[in-house]
């Protein structure tokens, strides 16, 4: 017994070394609590304390980060405030960056950085860059655009999942650019950026989402772009701009879907584009894709089956990609004509027919609606359902002669109307109440 208790004392020596200070009590009651026991039992209860992620609060200290350039430091109660020099006199000043050496990180569990900030002004940076030091010298970056004029706090992902990220990492920095990588010159007068924390994960912590309808001006919904940029929402609507060349997609890492029980994404949108003609559905290392139409002057429907995907299937996070669906470019964006997405829906809605199983010859009117819509098109209509913002189906009829629907008991909102014709193809539309 004495032999363990002197192990014991050895290891949490050890562990007091590695680990936060805020597990050190409860390691240590642990201890206590079974010392008694064998020491294996004691291992087994410890170990998933080691290479817990690490969070940098900044809660009335800098912990360890300094500024590097073009911005001074000021410690707040909950966060650091980064304020950019002046720059009347000196237009060489560019290109904040925010840095720390040790932030020692165990590189083999935790690969996620999330900056969480308040990028107060309208002119602010737009671009955020997180880099680290390569074994062989150098650095490694991972960027994200960035919102501004910011009311509150946002939270940005940055997967540094590579060759060089490995052994204990301490050398992490943030660089504020402007769009698309480029010299953020300190505008006149001076603008802040609140830093509320940086974490160091295993993994992007997610919520459960699966109707997407972009009803709030300005929230993407966890909706990041790579390779293009994001306007909006506006209106219900989110506009993104794709770069020509490059492999263009929004990218949702903030929310996740339900895939073991919902098989069916409905995507709404209006594609500007006069080439690209090719959407992506992207989860779980599986792409599934559609040829769709160009040069729309309305929104159009698509409708992805992914019940036969093996990787469709537990909570998954997903992005959908626009390009060329032919060439030696397909995939790519071939242009920058905006794609307008009116909502994504994940549910469970069966898709019926095996090919071209969208029609998007139909319009509801009136659109906002109070008491009774109008359902228009040159199909055959069989079954109408309606959904809420939330996935519950709060209406369901067979169709009438007039295709006409008494909707006076919905309350105020967003909610989404599926057709379903004679032929069993499918059709969404986004309807809001007054």
């Amino acid at each position: 017994m004495y032999q363990n208790l002197a192990m014991v004392s050895i290891f949490y020596k050890f562990l007091l070394t590695i680990t936060p200070l805020k597990f050190q009590k409860l390691l240590l009651l642990t201890i206590k609590s079974i010392l008694m026991k064998k020491i294996t039992f004691l291992l087994l209860m410890i170990l998933p304390f080691i290479g817990i992620g690490q969070t940098f609060d900044f809660t009335n200290t800098d912990d360890g980060w300094t500024v590097l350039g073009g911005v001074t430091a000021t410690n707040e109660a909950t966060s650091i405030k980064l304020t950019t020099k002046d720059n009347t006199t000196d237009g060489s000043l560019k290109n904040p960056t925010f840095a720390t050496l040790t932030a020692g990180v165990d590189t083999s569990v935790n690969t996620i950085v999330g900056v969480t900030l308040k990028n107060i002004s309208a002119t602010g940076p737009d671009f955020l860059r997180v880099s680290f030091l390569k074994p062989s010298g150098g650095r490694v970056y991972k960027n994200l655009d960035i919102t501004t004029g910011d009311a509150d706090f946002v939270t940005y992902w940055f997967d540094m999942s590579n060759a060089n990220w490995t052994g204990t990492m301490d050398d992490i920095k943030l660089h504020f650019r402007a769009a698309g990588n480029t010299d953020y010159v300190l505008p006149d007068p001076q603008v802040t950026i609140d830093i509320d924390k940086i974490q160091i994960v295993a993994t992007i912590p997610t919520t459960l989402q699966e109707i997407f309808s972009f009803a709030t001006n300005n929230d993407t919904e966890g909706f990041i772009a790579t390779n293009g940029a994001i306007s909006g929402p506006t209106a219900g609507t989110l506009t993104f701009t794709p770069e020509a060349l490059k492999f263009a997609k929004l990218v949702q890492n903030l929310r996740h879907v339900n895939a073991t029980t919902n098989k069916t994404v409905t995507i709404v949108l209006k594609n500007n584009s006069s080439t690209n003609d090719q959407l992506r559905f992207v989860a779980n290392g599986s792409t599934v894709t559609k040829v769709i139409s160009t040069n729309d002057t309305e929104a159009k429907t698509y409708v992805f089956d992914l019940k036969d995907i093996a990787e469709w299937t537990g909570d998954v996070s997903f992005s959908v990609g626009v390009g060329i669906s032919t060439g030696d470019n397909a995939g790519k964006a071939a242009d920058a004509g905006t794609m307008e997405f009116s909502s994504i829906v994940i549910d469970n809605t069966e898709v019926l027919s095996t090919k071209d199983n969208v029609f998007n010859n139909l319009s509801i009117y009136p659109n906002p609606a109070n008491s009774t819509i109008k359902i228009n098109t040159t199909n055959t209509i069989s079954k109408i359902l309606v959904f809420d913002i939330a996935g519950k189906k709060v209406l369901e009829r067979a169709s009438n002669i007039t295709n006409t629907l008494n909707v006076s008991k919905l309350n105020s909102g967003i909610y989404f109307v599926k057709v379903i014709d004679t032929k069993n193809n499918l059709s969404t539309q986004k309807l809001i109440i007054n």
